[in-house]
């Protein structure tokens, strides 16, 4: 661990666990003290009008002019970015902000991969193996500084190595280049990069669709990377990547996710692509493309990822890798979810009529719906059936209403207000109970209240009740 010794005039306003200092007009000044993920506010009574912010803001432009370490990073009418040795400073102006403010930013420590105290293996997968790496938690939990102790040890071992920045912050040897897309668009970098092919390229926050598919390119032609993405879970920060580029081809551009916080390493997932039935399904002609995401530290699968009907699904499991897979208890429930959802948007456009899903074992949706309606669900020759079959990747058996469970209950039917509303009594156990309703061939829910009475408003469905009358389903029994 390396205390960060520099000289400028803004020395004095930092000590060794002041991260970051905070400047608006007028307002008390605020400091941030401690380390990644254990900040804590510190208020001055001292305060700066914006005279004295103005002769602030000129001493750092003087100090910059005068050093080759000073450079501004961003200039805009409205907002400068500026980088002076360690320090990031970001200063805005109103009418964008509501008064001048200013913010500086020091790291506090420089940390070497041993103050890490990572065992062999995982410090061999980091520097030999590992070659699409995502760093990832929130702001402030060290995510920066671990990616600057991993291009040091790529340095040590002569590694060509370039960094992309916005700004330039990492504190790294100078025969690392960095570049800046202040100065240079995303194509502008990409060709430089594809063409040069360093061995690694380090990238401080991945934020928008074109950072991904930079990504994507330059992992592809085998450029080394170890990229920073925000993310509060180290899922998370592969999901950022679906929908961005194709599903397929994620386990061959990112092979290692860190889970950094507060400068520990908190997880570390793999990826791998490989084709079986996901969990929870069981016929083998439901087999598909799964990405297996395994923790790296445990050797235990965390997560399934793969296609079901027109959705991706991250499935969340447990177990051991060599041995029997195991869903967690929410794995089942989150597939009934996918799968509801994803049949009743198709089902909405394929039949003017209700109907109701159930999903039987892990593999077999029974799906109810008046008789008359049978054929558009079944399509010629099996068509509509067929392809709702391959793109749920569950078997589908269809059902008439006549063949639901009935609820055998007794219960209490009245009508205070004509045609306003009824009330249905049940048995006090049914008390804040969900109950399904067949009338006709229109399915409602209503949920009964403390003293287990349902009291139904909508007219037309109390209308309904008068003419048609009711049966209560067994959702219990479906």
């Amino acid at each position: 661990m390396q205390q960060i010794i520099w000289n400028s005039f803004l020395d004095q306003y930092f000590d060794e666990t002041t991260m970051s200092f905070h400047i608006k007009e007028g307002r008390p000044i605020i400091r941030k003290k401690g380390t990644p993920g254990n900040r804590k506010p510190v208020v001055d009574t001292k305060s700066l009008n914006k005279e004295e912010m103005n002769k602030f803001i000129d001493e750092i432009y003087k100090e910059i002019d005068s050093r080759e370490d000073g450079v501004m990073e961003i200039d805009r009418k409205l907002s400068k970015v500026l980088q002076l040795g360690p320090y990031r400073i970001v200063i805005v102006y109103p009418p964008l902000s509501d008064g001048l403010e200013m913010t500086i930013v020091k790291p506090i420590k420089l940390l070497t991969i041993e103050d890490y105290n990572l065992d062999k293996e995982v410090y061999d997968l980091l520097r030999n193996q590992a070659k699409g790496i995502l760093v990832s938690w929130s702001p402030g939990s060290g995510k920066t500084t671990f990616a600057q102790a991993l291009v040091d040890v790529y340095h040590k071992d002569n590694n060509i190595i370039k960094t992309i920045e916005s700004p330039r912050d990492l504190m790294v040897s100078d025969d690392v280049v960095q570049y800046s897309f202040t100065y240079g668009s995303h194509d502008e970098v990409r060709d430089i990069l594809l063409l040069s092919r360093p061995d690694y390229t380090v990238y401080d926050e991945v934020r928008n669709k074109s950072d991904f598919e930079l990504y994507k390119d330059l992992r592809l032609t085998g450029i080394g990377l170890v990229w920073v993405i925000h993310a509060t879970r180290a899922v998370d920060s592969i999901q950022r990547f679906i929908g961005t580029i194709e599903m397929g081809i994620i386990p061959q551009v990112i092979d290692t996710v860190i889970y950094i916080d507060k400068w520990v390493i908190q997880e570390i997932y793999t990826l791998q692509l490989t084709v079986k039935i996901p969990e929870w399904m069981e016929s083998e002609d439901l087999a598909r493309p799964v990405i297996i995401i395994t923790s790296f530290l445990t050797k235990k699968v965390e997560y399934e990822i793969y296609t079901f009907g027109e959705q991706i699904v991250v499935m969340p499991l447990s177990g051991d890798i060599n041995g029997e897979w195991k869903v967690q208890s929410k794995g089942k429930t989150a597939l009934s979810d996918y799968a509801k959802h994803t049949i009743t948007q198709k089902l909405q456009q394929l039949l003017p009529c209700d109907f109701l899903l159930k999903i039987k074992g892990s593999s077999t949706l029974a799906l109810y719906i008046p008789e008359m309606y049978k054929w558009r669900v079944i399509g010629k020759a099996g068509a509509n059936i067929n392809d709702l079959e391959k793109n749920l990747g569950l078997k589908i058996d269809i059902k008439s209403f006549d063949e639901l469970p009935l609820l055998d209950v007794k219960t209490q039917v009245s009508s205070p207000k004509k045609n306003a509303r009824t009330d249905i009594i049940f048995p006090q156990e049914f008390a804040g109970q969900s109950i399904c309703f067949l009338v006709g061939d229109e399915v409602a829910y209503f949920t009964a209240d403390d003293r287990g009475m349902v009291t139904i408003k909508n007219k037309e469905l109390v209308k309904t009740l008068s003419k048609k009358w009711f049966v209560i389903v067994d959702t219990n029994k479906l």
